[in-house]
C-alpha cells in the first residue's frame, strides 16, 4: 500500500480512497490541485492496485490496518476528513470505528463526522432528489 501525497502537511488532512479496481489517480486526478491548496490530500494506492508495486490485494480488514497504522505514523493518529468511493467508502466505515477521522463539535451542539462515502452507481441516479421532512437532501424511495 502507498499513499501519495499532495499539499502542505501542516494543513488538515483529507484522506482519498478509490473504488474498486480503480487506479487513485483515475479517480482523484482532478480534484487533488483543488484541494491541495487547502489541505494536506492523502491519495490511498492498495496494494494490488499501484504499478510501481508488485503486491497483490490482501483482505479488507489487512489493508484497513495498514492504513490505519500509517495515519497513526503520519497524521498523529487523526485526519480531518475521509473520502471513499465505492470500495473506498468501506474503508471510509472502517476507519470510522477506529475512531481515526476527526471528530468535532458544529455550531449547533450535533457531533460531526467528515465522511463521504461515494459512488459512481448508475442505480442511485434512478430515484429523483427530495428534503425529508427535517430538510435533509435525499435520493431513495
Amino acid at each position: 500500500m502507498k499513499v501519495y501525497t499532495f499539499g502542505d502537511a501542516e494543513k488538515p488532512a483529507v484522506l482519498l480512497l478509490p473504488g474498486t479496481c480503480c487506479h487513485w489517480e483515475s479517480n482523484f486526478g482532478q480534484i487533488i490541485p483543488l484541494l491541495a491548496s487547502d489541505f494536506s490530500v492523502l491519495c490511498v494506492s492498495y496494494d494490488g492496485f499501484d504499478e510501481t508495486e508488485r503486491t497483490e490485494f490482501p483482505t479488507m480488514l489487512e489493508e484497513t490496518a495498514k492504513i490505519e497504522d500509517w495515519i497513526r505514523a503520519n497524521c498523529g493518529g487523526h485526519i480531518r476528513a475521509a473520502y471513499g468511493c465505492s470500495l473506498g467508502g468501506s474503508f471510509v466505515g472502517l476507519l470510522l470505528r477506529a475512531r481515526l477521522v476527526r471528530r468535532t463539535t458544529c455550531s449547533n451542539g450535533c457531533r460531526c463526522d467528515y465522511t463521504i462515502c461515494g459512488d459512481r452507481d448508475a442505480l442511485c441516479q434512478e430515484y429523483p432528489e427530495y428534503r425529508d421532512e427535517a430538510g435533509y437532501r435525499r435520493n431513495t424511495p
